[in-house]
């Protein structure tokens, strides 16, 4: 389930002296939480964390190696600075194979061209989902085949098929459709907004 190991330890102090002590000292202050289970407070090592969240990015699954012991978690929020860019703090959620677990997940496009032409772009109106699984089921994204489009004026939610997965939409929420603009207008989009009208819209459609 989880596809990569994050050092930590268990902090026995908090506060911001001991917070930036440990940053000094190569770890990232966070915490550790779970239904019907206290939470941790954890140092994670930081250079660890960055790669995490390079390479995974949020809603990463990972083996907290705590002191030794391996423990399955999600990553759920990282704090930042401002102006450094540094990490202040994360949280883990600790992932127990019987409960399940909440999360965000991004949607990406694929296949684009093959449903597009000259006078129509495709349109993505909803680019994360909600859902609700154990964590053997968890995906990291789910792609689009905008090739769909071809034959059917929208992808919504009920085209999704998630094993294991509740997607926590309604079936007939709009994903993506085809929009009336030429090429050339979608290129000069960053020098003049353009105007558009839909080919397929629903009372959720963002084109209205």
């Amino acid at each position: 389930m989880a596809t990569k190991k994050l050092t930590a330890k268990l902090r026995e102090e908090v506060g911001t002296g001991d917070s930036n002590q440990l940053r000094r000292e190569g770890y990232t202050p966070g915490v550790l939480y779970g239904r019907s289970k206290d939470t941790k407070n954890i140092a994670f090592n930081t250079k660890e964390l960055q790669k995490i969240v390079t390479d995974e990015g949020y809603g990463a699954l990972v083996t907290l190696d705590i002191d030794g012991k391996n423990t399955a978690a999600i990553l759920k929020d990282v704090q930042r600075e401002i102006v450094k860019d540094g990490f202040l703090h994360a949280d883990f959620q600790e992932l127990s194979e019987n409960e399940e677990i909440r999360l965000t997940i991004p949607l990406y496009l694929e296949n684009r061209e093959k449903a597009e032409t000259n006078d129509s772009i495709v349109q993505l109106q909803l680019s994360e989902i909600d859902i609700e699984c154990l964590p053997k089921y968890i995906v990291s994204y789910v792609n689009i085949d905008a090739a769909k489009l071809k034959d059917q004026p929208a992808i919504t939610i009920g085209d999704l098929e998630l094993e294991g997965i509740d997607i926590l939409h309604e079936d007939d929420e709009v994903i993506a459709s085809l929009t009336y603009a030429s090429k050339a207008q979608e290129e000069d989009d960053d020098d003049e907004e353009a105007t558009e009208t839909p080919i397929y819209e629903d009372e959720k459609s963002v084109l209205e």
